[in-house]
């Protein structure tokens, strides 16, 4: 039989002397046997074929854990500031809250106190009952003035004023025999705009004709300003003045608040 080995001769045989199936089949065993070589080496890659379609996503598998929280990194750089926004519309007032305590008063404010005068008399005329005493001589002043001619006080500034007066007076009642003894009396009034008693004083005895007296008052008032005030003899008869030693009265007037 053929199965190992087979010759040209044995081939040709075969193919054109036995058609039989058998032998046919033997042939090509032996033609397989006999032709095939050594491996040749492999030759170059053909060109990539065409890709084919995406095929079908398959089914997603299950969630993995969460890994570990990476290290925070280092903080950048602050960036420019933006532009300032358009500004809000006011919103409504709110209620008034409750008045909070009263806090304590405050120190009084210094007042302007160089508002004053003094004025005095050194002679021995006569004041008329019902009349204003006329001191003849101003020792100082400031804001406040003095008329001699009327005895007449301006005070031009609205505040609080402290008098003090004393006169040396002599009942000057000529006019009654008998001299009776009489009181002599001067009252402080407000004269302008209106006549207003503010402060009287009087001897402490009655005195006859041609007795001696003092006569010492003092007041704190209240000047409205653009007032003038005037000592007036309020007694029932004339007093004439007396010097006692120099001075024969003196008046003084200061603003004290």
């Amino acid at each position: 039989m053929l199965e190992n080995n087979c010759n040209d001769a044995q081939l040709n045989d075969l193919l054109y002397t036995n058609n039989s199936d058998e032998c046919l089949c033997k042939v090509v065993n032996c033609l397989a046997k006999k032709c095939t070589g050594p491996t040749g080496p492999t030759g170059p890659k053909g060109p990539t074929g065409p890709t084919g379609a995406t095929g079908a996503t398959g089914i997603q598998g299950p969630t993995g854990s969460t890994g570990a929280t990476g290290a925070t990194g280092a903080t950048g750089a602050t960036g420019p500031q933006g532009p300032t926004g358009a500004t809000g519309a006011t919103g409504a007032t709110g209620a008034t809250g409750a008045t909070g305590p009263q806090g304590p008063t405050g120190p009084a404010g210094s007042a302007d106190l160089d508002s004053y005068a003094m004025v005095h008399d050194e002679t021995n005329s006569t004041v008329p009952a019902q009349n204003p005493l006329l001191f003849q001589t101003t020792n100082l002043s400031n804001k406040i003035t003095y008329d001699n001619s009327t005895g007449d006080f301006y005070i031009p500034e609205e505040g609080i004023y402290n008098v003090h007066w004393w006169i040396n007076a002599r009942n000057a009642n000529s006019n009654e025999n008998n001299c009776e003894p009489k009181t002599l009396g001067v009252e402080f009034h407000q004269y302008w705009p209106q006549d207003i008693l503010i402060a009287h004083s009087s001897t402490h005895n009655k005195m006859t004709c041609c007795d001696t007296g003092t006569l010492n008052g003092n007041a704190i008032f209240y000047a409205p300003g653009g007032t003038s005030y005037r000592l007036i003899n309020t007694s029932e008869i004339d007093f004439s003045l007396v010097p006692n030693d120099k001075y024969s009265a003196c008046v003084s007037i200061h603003r004290i608040f």
